[in-house]
């Protein structure tokens, strides 16, 4: 968790923070991850601190609980401000099982060349989020009777300062009514069964629930807050958010620790089996739908566009079904105890007539019911489609012997991301998906949220098959948004193929390496780094026998007679692919680059250029400035390239849906979505869905800017 006061934020494009402090708190091991952020981002001002270590008596005086060979730690509040205050409870597993853990870990990690691995794979941290308490009701009339005169020594009274009034002191216990009682909500993150007595058996629930009344949920505190006119105060937990997977709730250990805080708390389950299957994003995923009406094999429909019950007899927050978007508030608490969360899902915890409410933004979507709205409300998108499929069908352009010879199963290219800096609305930042089905498959960048862009495209199912699958990931450079998430991608994979998970080669830009080298200290992630230097077809240096083994493997598995990288003119170290096929096809990405020779002379004639357009044609001046193309230049290049096929990605995020469409646009571009699935076979067809998708678009064309420019 962070805590910070920021006076003025500045993007440079790397996530770069000045005039900011920041402090971040975690167990053991988060430094790991600064010492990795550093690598793409300027970090003054931000600051890591573990939880677990032996602190500065002035920090953190820690006290620990143990029961057998378990311990907890309870530090003082990490976070205290005006509204609330966060303590951190850090668990530890049992040293039986953590023994066998970490020694998994450690022989997981050798691959990596770490060997912090220990520390950081066993510890877990949960939170108690306490709000301030507030006054009671002020009571005039009370006041008045005690001869206070109304005014200002009213307003002290409510600040709980004693006034004097007619004959006395009058304090301000006198004139109000008993405070409630403040709020207090628990973030229970209990990884593995190993740490459950560590939790059970923690000091700091001991405010909560006493071992002689253990359906209490609060006591009496004997310090006298003086804000509330020096009442005693009752603590209380409103409710506590679960993290942990649903083998450890099932226990029989974590059930009695839940009843012990008794019936009156509400629980709030986040985990895959409690939380039902759903989209979380209905807007891309409407747009999804909407695309879909233009051509169904080139935009298919997203994975869990309907909701599903959840398994375990957990309520869903989402009871009646709205639309998407309309946030729904509950006029009484919930009827039960037990909450399947949700994405976006509010639990209220003031004022006190909305306290122990459930908001929710609803999530079902019908794709019939989307469709049928586009087809009432713009028949001319359906208008525009049914005229591209007959274009399409009479073009009498050259088609590439790779591509009218191409089979089902050649090759099919997946947008994961195709907006720039940041996600946004719509677009998620760049990753690519080469799928060469029964071969398997690479990405091309693997910005954040790759992962769960995956999955929406192909299922949860699938996604552990193509992850499993995956050849390599090949990183253009080291700014975040092409590279974030793959520490998260790396993570499942290991988890997916367990102890004898293979490592999975990694080509990028030097300082990767050190990043995946901290991030592989907090879990396993078995890789192997290579250099992109060892990938241009002239390299300074020899390229070592080990690469020369990874690439030749990978090669042969993708069935690509090239795998290159060609340097362009963006960032240090930033790097173009050239991929081709033993079947004839091949392939350019241009990672982010201003126009340059050499991708030129590197895409010629290619079958599909795909090439970043960061910005529209009239800004560039921005587009100098931070080494991007305009969508003209993209066009240009594609032309110089004599490419088949030409797909614009890498777009500002000031563009909602759609970058404008340009006059430059020639009879070869396409403008890439997320989820976009173009298969080789449909690479002739693809310039004729501009129109259709402009006039889809144009209903939020020209929103203003309200995100940051990359």
């Amino acid at each position: 968790m962070a805590d910070s006061s920021l006076s003025q934020h500045v993007d440079t494009g790397l996530g770069a923070v000045t005039n900011c402090r920041a402090d971040v708190y975690g167990p053991k091991g988060i430094q790991h991850l600064g010492n990795a952020m550093e690598c793409f981002m300027r970090m003054k001002g931000i600051n890591f601190h573990e939880l677990g270590t032996t602190p500065p008596a002035q920090s953190l005086s820690a006290v620990t609980g143990s029961r057998g060979d378990s311990q907890a730690l309870v530090s003082p509040a990490i976070l205290q401000s005006e509204a609330v205050s966060i303590s951190p409870v850090v668990l530890y597993p049992a040293a039986t099982s953590a023994a066998a853990d970490l020694a998994n870990a450690s022989k997981r990690q050798k691959v990596e060349g770490t060997t912090e691995a220990s520390a950081a794979v066993s510890m877990a941290a949960c939170y108690i989020c306490r709000l301030t308490s507030v006054p009671g009701k002020f009571l005039p009339q009370k006041a008045k009777e005690l001869g206070v005169p109304p005014g200002p020594l009213f307003g002290k009274l409510k600040a709980g300062i004693a006034v004097q009034g007619k004959d006395r002191l009058v304090q301000p216990a006198e004139v109000l009514e008993a405070a409630p009682a403040a709020p207090v909500v628990i973030i229970a993150d209990c990884p593995s069964s190993s740490h459950v007595p560590s939790l059970v058996s923690s000091p700091a629930w001991a405010a909560f629930t006493t071992p002689s009344t253990p359906q209490s949920t609060s006591i009496t505190s004997s310090t006298p807050d003086p804000s509330v006119g020096g009442k005693p105060v009752q603590e209380h937990v409103n409710c506590i958010v679960h993290l942990a997977p649903p083998q450890v709730v099932e226990t029989e250990q974590y059930q009695q620790w839940m009843a012990g805080f008794g019936s009156t708390v509400k629980h709030v389950h986040v985990n895959a089996k409690a939380v039902p299957e759903t989209y979380p994003l209905p807007s891309p995923a409407t747009l999804q739908m909407k695309l879909n009406c233009i051509d169904a094999k080139v935009f298919p429909l997203p994975y869990n566009v309907t909701s599903a019950q959840p398994s375990g007899g957990l309520q869903q927050s989402t009871a009646q079904p709205q639309p998407a978007s309309q946030l729904q508030a509950t006029a009484q608490p919930q009827s039960t105890s037990q909450l399947a969360g949700s994405n976006l899902m509010k639990y209220n915890l003031r004022p006190a007539a909305r306290v122990d409410t459930v908001e929710h933004v609803a999530q079902p979507l019908s794709v019939s019911e989307v469709q049928a709205e586009l087809r009432r409300e713009m028949p001319e998108v359906l208008e525009a489609a049914k005229r591209a499929q007959g274009d399409a069908s009479c073009t009498t352009g050259q088609v590439p012997l790779a591509v009218s010879q191409a089979g089902d199963e050649e090759l099919e290219v997946v947008f994961l991301g195709t907006g720039s800096a940041m996600p946004s609305k719509y677009r998620n930042v760049t990753s690519i998906y080469i799928n060469r089905f029964q071969r398997g498959g690479m990405l091309l960048d693997c910005g954040e949220g790759t992962l769960g862009q995956l999955t929406r495209r192909f299922g949860a199912a699938k996604v552990k098959q193509i992850v499993c699958g995956l050849a390599c990931v090949w990183v253009s450079h080291i700014h975040a948004d092409h590279h974030a998430g793959l520490p998260r991608l790396l993570a499942a994979r290991a988890n997916w193929l367990g102890p004898g998970c293979p490592p999975l080669p990694v080509f990028g830009p030097w300082p990767l390496e050190r990043i995946l080298l901290n991030m592989a200290a907090l879990e396993p992630m078995p890789h192997l780094f290579f250099n992109q230097t060892s990938l241009v077809a002239h390299p300074k240096e020899q390229p070592s026998p080990g690469f020369l083994a990874a690439l030749n493997k990978v090669k042969s598995q993708l069935g690509l007679k090239t795998l290159q990288s060609v340097l362009v003119v963006h960032c240090a170290h930033a790097y173009a692919a050239v991929l081709e096929g033993e079947a004839g096809w091949k392939l350019v990405f241009s990672g982010d680059t201003r126009p340059c020779d050499q991708l030129v002379a590197a895409a010629q004639h290619a079958t599909l250029l795909i090439h970043e357009a960061t910005f529209e044609d009239e800004l560039i001046e921005d587009a100098k400035a931070k080494r991007h193309s305009l969508t003209c230049e993209a066009v240009e290049i594609g032309s110089k390239s004599k490419a088949y096929r030409t797909i614009l990605t890498h777009f500002s995020q000031r563009y909602p849906k759609i970058p404008k469409i340009e006059s430059s646009f020639l009879a070869t571009t396409c403008i890439a979505f997320d989820l976009m699935s173009i298969n080789l076979q449909d690479l002739p067809r693809l310039p004729f869905h501009v129109p259709a998708v402009a006039l889809l678009c144009k209903d939020v064309a020209d929103e203003p800017d309200d995100t940051p420019n990359p």
